[in-house]
């Protein structure tokens, strides 16, 4: 009964053809031109994207695309002097784990918890309501694991997007449309005109949640947009927007664009942005110089992870939001990695002596209420932020586990809450 009435609907253009037409085949049951396969063999293998004609060679014989494209998920299909093989479209893991690479990427058992960490909660809006748009920054998008991860997360809150312009995203901070190491010839930066893109554009610009990924190498970003584009037939591409500069290059350009739609506080005079971004995340080097610059475009209660292989890095972030009396409160530092420490919560914070050299007496310069032990709470300092400097001795850094297991991770995350600024 609902297809007769949806067939009826178009029958009396009730439905625009923008609403009737779908920008991917939503049908992940069969294999069609251009999907990724696994092979299933004794070390799996991810195929190149298939076509018509082309073939892939095993051990022995081979399968051709031909024979994979229209069968269904699963089925065996015979290779060419050769085992019958089972193919499947990659799930997230797999594909994270299989692309090639040109930096490390973040696999799914860190993706999965940062993203569980980021606590996402996108709703879409009712007919004809409007809200702002949840919107979250990803500071260094590297081979674009964590931000298909992302845009896994907040997919639903989008609607269906049309047929996306065969074109890239990724747009430069810079005057010049190459980086060193791209090759000129083989970069296409122009931007066609038509309906077709004047669509696409009306479409993100009504996009309900939107993750705004930058990084520094157009290399990089180029083989993270394909990384994208190539799961699951480009579903999640339109839900991202990759920039390729540097991250403050990146809040200046956004501040001039929004305050030309007025979202800036012209009446104060203010040159400062309204608050926009609801999470950030920082997996780059030096992250912690960065927190100062993302700190005003973030919304208040909203979400920042910085993501660091050492701990004594996060030991910086924890330092340099005191000292600049940053409005974040630590809510928690997590170990990464495979094993028991994964998702071990780490101790890190600023303490002053009460006496002596007897460690177990050391204060947190951040709460001056309890002495420090291996059961402190995680739930971050009880007083308004900022909190005043430490006047009995200079506070030291406390960097420990909150139990007693063999450290093996593969990094450290920190998780800051973002708090009203105090009034003056």
């Amino acid at each position: 009964m609902a297809r007769l009435m949806l067939s009826l609907r178009r029958a009396l253009g009730l439905i625009s053809p923008s609403a009737q037409a779908r920008s991917i085949d939503a049908n992940f049951s069969i294999f069609r031109e251009g999907d990724r396969v696994v092979l299933h063999t004794k070390q799996p293998t991810l195929s190149k994207p298939l076509k018509r004609g082309e073939k892939i060679h095993l051990r022995r014989g081979y399968l051709e695309h031909d024979r994979i494209i229209g069968s269904r998920v699963r089925d065996a299909i015979p290779a060419h002097k050769g085992p019958e093989m089972r193919l499947s479209l990659p799930t997230l893991e797999e594909y994270v784990a299989l692309t090639p690479r040109l930096v490390t990427p973040i696999y799914s058992h860190d993706g999965n918890l940062i993203v569980s960490l980021l606590d996402i909660h996108p709703n879409t809006p009712a007919t004809d309501e409007t809200q702002p748009p949840l919107e979250i920054l990803e500071s260094g998008t590297g081979h674009g694991s964590l931000t298909l991860h992302l845009a896994r997360a907040i997919h639903a809150a989008n609607t269906t997007p049309p047929p996306q312009p065969p074109r890239s995203q990724i747009q430069y901070l810079e005057e010049r449309t190459t980086r060193p190491g791209e090759n000129p010839e083989k970069v296409d930066r122009k931007e066609p005109d038509g309906p077709a893109q004047q669509e696409w554009d009306g479409w993100r610009a009504r996009r309900n949640a939107v993750i705004h990924t930058v990084d520094v190498s157009g290399t990089f970003s180029a083989l993270a947009e394909k990384n994208v584009r190539g799961f699951r037939r480009g579903m999640y591409a339109g839900d991202v927007d990759f920039y390729v500069g540097r991250v403050e290059d990146w809040i200046t350009e956004q501040c001039k664009r929004r305050a030309s739609t007025g979202v800036l506080a012209s009446l104060t005079g203010s040159r400062s942005p309204e608050p926009f971004l609801s999470h950030v995340i920082l997996d780059m080097p030096s992250a912690h110089a960065r927190i100062p610059h993302v700190a005003p475009i973030m919304r208040r209660d909203g979400i920042l992870v910085v993501f660091m292989p050492s701990i004594t890095q996060i030991g910086d972030c924890v330092q340099l939001i005191r000292r600049l009396r940053l409005p974040f409160v630590q809510e928690r530092v997590v170990e990464l990695g495979i094993g028991l420490t994964s998702g071990r919560q780490w101790d890190v914070r600023l303490a002053t002596k009460k006496s002596g050299a007897d460690p177990s007496s050391w204060v947190s310069s951040e709460t001056e209420t309890s002495e420090a032990d291996d059961s402190a709470s995680t739930d971050g300092p009880t007083l308004d932020f900022p909190v005043e400097e430490a006047k009995e001795e200079e506070p030291v850094m406390v960097c420990r586990p909150k139990v007693g297991l063999r450290t093996m991770g593969g990094g450290f995350v920190g998780i800051w809450r973002r708090i009203e600024d105090r009034q003056q």
